[in-house]
């Protein structure tokens, strides 16, 4: 939904900068925001000679007198335009900026009018020592990093001075920056954008800048409406203690996408209670069913996952239950570790009293992988290491993916990776199911281009009844924004630049466009809820069960990016030889923990982190 053609007169609503402004209207001549520099009325300062005549009469004793006055009147010249504290006339072009900004803006943000204009402004002060520096910034191309570029990067220059670069790669490629940032200590770029999985990464080797202390230092960058507590997702970019290594700017809750037509038809209800026994449902109610009894039999689980997507296949109608994609790629590595292990539920259960959005590490076996960490010391990922990658769960999980669903679904799904599948179910809209799925795609399934526009509707994971624990990770929440390199020698510029991006100014703006948003606040606004039924319940599912969903354990976040690699070739080579897949689970479970072994990572401690 673009909301860019919508604008307010800021010359009419906007009277105040950052509280401290007054009298922009003086002696008759417009202040200084209301028009350009160059068109200021210069004053000229004028003296009025007024000759008035006179003739008084006096007694004969003195003569008469003629006196002459000549009064001088003298004009007051209008009071100099004010500017906001810290800044003066050299700073015009930039506050020009700043309100061409705000009315770009428009209404479309969570701040009001006086806060939005405080918020714009401090970016054109706080920048002023740091103006014709250059940025260097690397990104993965997701759709919430390209629309910065896109739209905010031009504004960000034009307010601060401040010029930006731009790399755009994929998430791999990120991974492989990160790494040479970590070991070259060179700086290359000032900004990473990259997703939480490398959190734990980024804290162990020192290499992302830890925001809290930089403000501490340097109180001045801080914006009026920063307010980290707005973010809700504040542990996936965070330390145990609190402190931010990370400014998110969008993110992909994961969870299932449907056709909910197919399951709301009476036709399709009658025949698959007398096939399966049961009552057919659409997979949110059968959450919201569970919700209710507290039962998991009443859940949307992975058994019924499978009855309906072998119910819905058939080739002959050119329709399938479900689609995935297991062309040999990185997802062969991350589609486990960032989204099955969730539905089958691997983990341990976040501590009492805390739900796994909450917390940074959960002590014993963690995601991904289901690998072993208790008491910040690593293990394995067998059953034989404490971990649980080859558990029964483990074996049904890779048994699912790598065997049952490509019974499901198309022929497309060999050609294809999990991100390619995601437009398959938008563009072919023959696929009943997918999961788990990136709730990011969601303006983009409700797109004019979209066959299952009006159609789809989103749900929970499935869970893995006998593992289910109603405190373990259901669900994976995959932030993505911007760390400061350690080694970058512009840090201060750099902050402002991922302030910015994340700032309550644009927040909303963006994600009516864009999809979830990182902020309560922009989760609340009507404007956005408002979007709920066009995005298929997005919205309510996250409010319903947001605080299931659990990222990358920063412990494992440690060792992510050594893993990854390993679990993708073992899993492609698993595949490739056609094991069924309890025994690839077995086999990639080995080859993990041979290779912690082998580099002498069992046993040692690495956190808290």
């Amino acid at each position: 939904m673009s909301v860019g053609g919508e604008k307010t007169d800021r010359r009419t609503a906007l009277k105040i900068i950052s509280g401290t402004i007054a009298g922009l209207i003086v002696g008759g001549v417009v202040g200084y925001f209301s028009k350009p520099a160059e068109r200021i009325v210069s004053t000229v300062v004028s003296t009025v000679t007024k000759t008035t005549t006179e003739t008084i009469t006096v007694t004969a004793t003195a003569p008469p007198t003629t006196v002459v006055t000549t009064p001088a009147t003298t004009v007051t010249p209008p009071t100099p335009p004010k500017y906001p504290p810290g800044l003066g006339p050299e700073d015009e072009p930039y506050l020009k900026a700043a309100y061409d900004l705000i009315d770009w803006i428009g209404g479309v943000t969570v701040l009001s009018p006086k806060e939005l204009e405080e918020e714009v402004i401090h970016f054109v002060r706080a920048s002023k020592p740091y103006r014709g520096q250059t940025l260097h910034i690397m990104y993965e191309a997701v759709p919430g990093a390209v629309w910065e570029e896109k739209n905010l990067g031009p504004w960000f220059e034009k307010i601060t001075g401040i010029k930006l670069t731009w790399e755009s790669m994929s998430n791999w490629e990120t991974i492989l920056k990160s790494i040479e940032d970590a070991k070259l200590k060179a700086g290359i770029y000032d900004l990473l954008g990259t997703d939480q999985d490398m959190n734990g990464f980024y804290i162990y080797h020192k290499s992302a800048v830890n925001i809290t202390d930089l403000l501490k230092k340097k109180p001045e960058l801080r914006p009026p409406h920063f307010d980290p507590e707005d973010f809700f997702l504040g542990a996936s970019y965070s330390d145990s203690k609190g402190n931010l290594y990370a400014l998110h700017a969008y993110n992909a809750f994961a969870g299932t996408v449907y056709i909910k037509d197919w399951f709301e038809d009476p036709e399709n209800k009658k025949e698959f209670k007398k096939r399966y026994g049961y009552e057919l449902k659409t997979p949110l109610e059968y959450y919201m069913t569970a919700r209710k009894t507290g039962k998991v039999e009443d859940d949307w689980t992975t058994d019924k996952a499978r009855d309906v997507a072998e119910f819905f296949t058939d080739p002959d109608k050119g329709i399938y239950g479900y689609i995935t994609g297991v062309k040999p790629g990185d997802w062969l590595g991350w589609y486990i570790a960032d989204g099955l292990d969730d539905c089958f539920q691997l983990a341990d259960p976040a501590p009492e009293g805390k739900m796994p959005l909450e917390v940074t590490h959960i002590d014993g076996v963690s995601t991904p992988w289901a690998i072993n960490v208790k008491g910040d010391v690593i293990g394995g990922a067998s059953t034989k290491n404490g971990g649980r990658l080859d558990s029964e769960g483990g074996q049904a999980m890779y048994k699912w993916w790598l065997e049952d669903s490509l019974k499901f679904t198309s022929p497309k799904a060999y050609e294809i990776g999990i991100v390619e599948a995601h437009d398959a179910f938008k563009y072919d809209g023959i696929y009943a199911t997918m999961w788990p799925y990136y709730f990011h795609w969601a303006p983009y399934l409700a797109a004019k281009d979209s066959a299952v526009r009006g159609k789809f509707e989103f749900a929970p994971y499935p869970v893995y009844a006998p593992y289910y624990h109603p405190r373990k990770p259901r669900g994976y929440i995959d932030p993505s924004g911007w760390i400061i390199s350690a080694y970058s020698p512009r840090k201060e510029a750099a902050f402002l630049f991922a302030a910015f991006m994340t700032s309550k100014a644009v927040e909303l703006k963006k994600n009516l466009e864009v999809g979830l948003p990182v902020r309560w606040s922009t989760m609340q606004d009507p404007r956005f809820k408002a979007m709920d039924d066009e995005w298929g319940k997005m919205i309510t599912v996250v409010e319903l069960a947001g605080k299931s969903h659990f990222g990358t354990d920063n412990d494992i976040g440690v060792i992510y990016p050594e893993i990854l690699p390993l679990a993708r070739d073992k899993g492609m080579e698993g595949l490739g030889a056609k094991m069924p897949g309890a025994e690839i689970a077995k086999y990639v479970a080995k080859a993990i923990d041979d290779y912690l072994k082998e580099k002498g990572w069992i046993g040692k401690k690495v956190g808290p982190l």
